[in-house]
């Protein structure tokens, strides 16, 4: 259901998650392709950040180390024979049983995860996952695995590998060793090496209806009103570790005082900028920053896909339909493109050169206040 932690908006630990919602036909697939014995040793899981790919890969995991523990415990008929039993329905696992409580806990020998970690050096986490990491992997394959089943590596994300280390997980894919098997979460595989892919059989995760994301986040946050659950569903865009996580850094209270700022347009006043940009620049943590990035280029994305179409998914607030048409009417849908095009560029180069937080969010504001004017 939620996604490992790539960024301050994910930040649930998929590991611990019982259920996953809304991808029964990819968790079907893996289950046919096991129970015919037809297992690939890779598995490529796709799909939009928060929609539940890291979920499914530790579902296929602990999966697979119980049922490796329940076929030994079985095997005890005559002359070692197994006794029968009914093939499982799911890829379900009882959190209770030793073997998920020792995987719960990180103490299973049968399970290796690589993943972006923080550098030692800086204390900062890694934009990249080096190729010592994957490396890695090589000698914990070649070994006997310690719980005497599957060797399984969970790499979340594949497309967080940097080249030498995409080039070392080649090697890994084209001799897979016996009995091991890789789960490989991509946000973005378009940038995978195409040799990556084509060793790879892919499970394909779809967004899920809000109706869906709606249910999963009344029961991970059952507290939730029925305005801010629906609005939290909307914005997810059918990714409810994004809701989730949202909720938790309360992006739905930062939400609605950016779209209303948006609503005001042309004629926003530079107090309201400047007391926004003032609490942002002053934070402790940059999380609440990033989450005004993320949701600022969300809402320009969702007005330039109104402005050429005339069709916007369900309102995160009320008025914000209204809104759009009327910014729409102001400025063509070029301008609010070429908007959303530099604010993109604007904030990126704004963490890669460390500048000054407060004056990028004002430069956001009066360029949007100029497009309003039709001047930008």
């Amino acid at each position: 259901m939620a996604e490992a932690a790539t960024s301050p908006i994910f930040e649930d630990d998929p590991r611990f998650t019982r259920d996953l919602v809304g991808h029964e036909a990819a968790e079907r697939t893996f289950l046919d392709a096991y129970l015919g014995g037809r297992l690939h040793h890779a598995w490529l899981i796709t799909g939009p950040k928060g929609v539940g790919k890291a979920t499914l890969a530790w579902r296929i995991a602990k999966f697979l180390c119980a049922e490796d523990a329940a076929e030994e415990a079985d095997a005890g008929g005559l002359f070692g024979d197994a006794l029968p039993k009914e093939p499982p329905q799911s890829l379900a696992t009882d959190p209770e049983n030793a073997v998920i409580q020792r995987i719960l806990s990180g103490g299973h020998g049968g399970i290796r995860v690589i993943e972006r970690t923080v550098n030692e050096k800086t204390g900062k986490m890694r934009t990249e996952i080096p190729i010592d990491d994957v490396r890695g992997l090589t000698s914990f394959f070649q070994q006997t695995s310690a719980e005497g089943g599957w060797r399984i590596a969970v790499i979340d994300a594949v497309d967080e590998l940097n080249t030498a280390a995409s080039n070392a997980l080649l090697k890994l894919l084209e001799e897979p060793p016996h009995k091991s098997i890789l789960l490989l979460v991509a946000h973005a595989p378009g940038r995978l090496l195409p040799t990556i892919r084509s060793r790879c059989r892919t499970l394909a995760l779809r967004p899920l209806s809000a109706g869906e994301v709606a249910n999963v986040l009344s029961t991970r946050c059952p507290d939730l009103d029925t305005a801010n659950l629906q609005g939290l569903a909307a914005l997810s865009e059918g990714a409810p570790g994004r809701a989730i996580a949202l909720q938790a850094q309360g992006g739905m209270v930062l939400y609605e005082t950016l779209s209303g700022m948006m609503a005001a347009l042309p004629d926003l006043t530079m107090t309201a900028v400047h007391g926004l940009a003032d609490t942002l620049a002053a934070a402790k943590n940059d999380a609440d920053y990033r989450l005004f990035v993320t949701l600022t280029t969300g809402w320009l994305e969702r007005l330039v896909r109104f402005a050429a179409s005339g069709m916007v998914g369900p309102e995160v607030v009320p008025g914000e339909t209204a809104a759009m048409q009327r910014l729409g009417t102001l400025a063509g849908v070029d301008r609010w493109l070429a908007l959303w095009e530099k604010v993109g560029q604007q904030f990126a180069r704004a963490d890669a050169v460390n500048l000054d937080r407060k004056q990028v969010i004002l430069s956001f504001f009066t360029s949007a206040m100029a497009v309003a004017r039709g001047q930008g």
